[in-house]
């Protein structure tokens, strides 16, 4: 009969240390019961299996297959492991593993369900290590019975039989090995497979991911540190399908009975974990990448999904603050949240009206920007100095643009013309040089560009002799769209989403794609020479002249 292991000094330990010592017999013992590992094949490994699911005495198998799991043949660890998943599995269905109340059981029992628990966590423990091993079927191998062990351990290990159990520990060790991991391809996998299936699997990956993160502030290295912000974003973007009402929590990999309360089943539960991961990788040291990247998605992938997404704001006030590309990745998300949650920004309009520089004209953020534009200034309550002033910076600043962003600028001005009647003015003034104002200012043109206030730049006042510049730009397409400026407002507003895509590429192919109804003339006879050589019925470039 087994019994404790009494040598628990923390060192590497044999084969034959895992051994349960065994009551002296008068008979030799039979075939199969030596305390030397048999040699690792598939076959040993599959009669050790089979011995353990027939006796008792059999048990010190159980560490014959723990070791083999070190096996350098990934074929022998891996059957190993999944034999002794099947032996266990059965042992926790039997009962074996659940922890002995001293009072009822016997001693000898008491004495194997320890020696059997601990073996068990030297299972679990060879399976953790595992998920970083260099052979990937051996790592797939390892999560997929992990997994499956949350299952096992959940139907049996529960304190009150019946009850609802779930083996947080299992999970949180699964999930420190996998966010620590030098790449993020198994816990992708496990993202996938897994967390994007279960509604109760995705709870607790989402709480202890937070958790996690939280440790990972002061417990890891600033090298560490990097990775595993990597690895948990990489998660984190790849969830999908995440609940919006309470009847869509439905798949759980641990079972449930029908009147559980538990947070699994809770939406607001699943979003407060949600909220709390998210708020814990903003924490986190974070490369501009992926700053950058979570602003562009904040406004579709996070703030619908947060318990409460007020508490972005300060994130959202402080990147709006920063200026240039990162200002206009915060604007969809801070709009959002001073939308759905009348929420202020003080000057939210100055500190727009200060992103329109030269700059926006080139970033590879400027159709979103416009549209956000677009959005914001949509309403018609707006007062007509801080719309003709933006009308009046954005015609500015097309005059040094490129011609892709220039088909944006006009179609967009237009449109605000359209929807601002207040503001034609600017169009219908053609003697627009008041020599008082020129002589005050010391210029033909009121309007003050580098005023910071929209409503204190004299827009107004002003007039859009920059569009009328345009009409003459280089660019034909240029040149022709901005004469609408100069005719009737029949025309609808434009689609701006028709005009926001354009670059030099667009343009070219639209020219090279055209429908020419007269060719031009051109020279088909190739001269051979730049100048007249005297030799007769020679052609060159320049008739007439010659070289001495």
């Amino acid at each position: 009969m087994p019994s404790v292991v009494v040598d628990r000094k923390k060192r590497q330990r044999t084969a034959t240390e895992y051994i349960v010592p065994k009551k002296k017999r008068t008979t030799e013992p039979r075939s199969g019961k030596t305390s030397q590992a048999p040699e690792p094949t598939p076959r040993s490994i599959i009669e050790l299996e089979q011995q353990i699911s027939s006796s008792t005495e059999y048990y010190n198998n159980l560490v014959y297959l723990i070791e083999y799991l070190n096996s350098s043949d990934s074929q022998i660890a891996l059957l190993a492991a999944t034999s002794l998943f099947r032996s266990f599995a059965r042992m926790l269905a039997a009962g074996l593993l659940n922890k002995p109340i001293p009072s009822s059981v016997a001693l000898a029992q008491e004495t194997v369900t320890s020696w059997l628990r601990d073996r068990y966590k030297d299972f679990k423990s060879k399976l953790i290590f595992l998920l970083n091993d260099k052979n990937a079927e051996n790592a797939f191998t390892s999560l997929t019975i992990l997994v499956r062990l949350v299952k096992e351990e959940s139907n049996y290990l529960a304190p009150t039989k019946g009850e609802y159990y779930f083996p947080k520990a299992l999970v949180r060790r699964i999930l420190y090995a996998l966010l620590n991991q030098s790449d993020d391809e198994l816990l992708l996998e496990f993202v996938e497979k897994y967390v994007n299936k279960y509604d109760d699997l995705r709870y607790y990956f989402l709480h202890f991911s937070g958790l996690l993160a939280n440790d990972a502030q002061t417990n890891l290295s600033d090298a560490q540190k990097t990775n595993f912000t990597a690895n948990l974003l990489s998660a984190l973007y790849a969830i999908e399908n995440f609940p919006t009402e309470d009847e869509h929590l439905n798949e759980f990999w641990v079972e449930l009975s029908k009147k559980s309360k538990q947070p699994v089943t809770k939406l607001s539960a699943q979003k407060a974990a949600f909220q709390d991961s998210w708020l814990a990788v903003l924490r986190l040291p974070l490369t501009v990448d992926q700053y950058k990247y979570i602003l562009q998605i904040m406004h579709n992938k996070i703030v619908p999904y947060m318990s409460k997404p007020q508490t972005l704001m300060d994130f959202l006030t402080d990147s709006y603050d920063a200026g240039g590309s990162t200002s206009l990745l915060a604007l969809n998300a801070l709009f959002s949240l001073m939308q759905k949650f009348n929420l202020d920004y003080p000057n939210f309009y100055m500190k727009l009206y200060a992103l329109l520089d030269r700059n926006v004209m080139h970033v590879k953020y400027r159709s979103r920007f416009f549209r956000l534009l677009d959005l914001f200034l949509s309403s018609t309550h707006l007062p007509a100095l801080l719309v003709a002033s933006f009308i009046k910076r954005l015609s500015r600043l097309a005059i040094s643009a490129p011609p892709s962003a220039i088909v944006i600028v006009i179609p967009f001005i237009y449109n605000l013309l359209k929807r601002h009647n207040s503001c034609n003015v600017l169009l219908q003034r053609t003697n627009w040089i008041d020599e008082e104002i020129a002589k005050e200012f010391d210029r033909s043109d009121p309007f003050i560009a580098n005023e910071s206030d929209p409503m204190k730049s004299r827009a107004l006042d002003s007039s859009l002799w920059e569009l009328a510049t345009l009409q003459s730009h280089y660019h034909p397409n240029v040149a022709t769209l901005a004469k609408i400026m100069s005719e009737p407002f029949h025309k609808p507003a434009y689609n701006i989403e028709d005009f926001m895509d354009h670059s030099y590429n667009t343009m070219l192919d639209a020219e090279f794609t055209k429908n020419i109804r007269n060719p031009p003339a051109v020279e088909f006879e190739l001269p051979k020479t730049l100048f007249e050589s005297g030799n007769e019925g020679e052609q060159a470039y320049l008739e007439g002249w010659d070289l001495f």
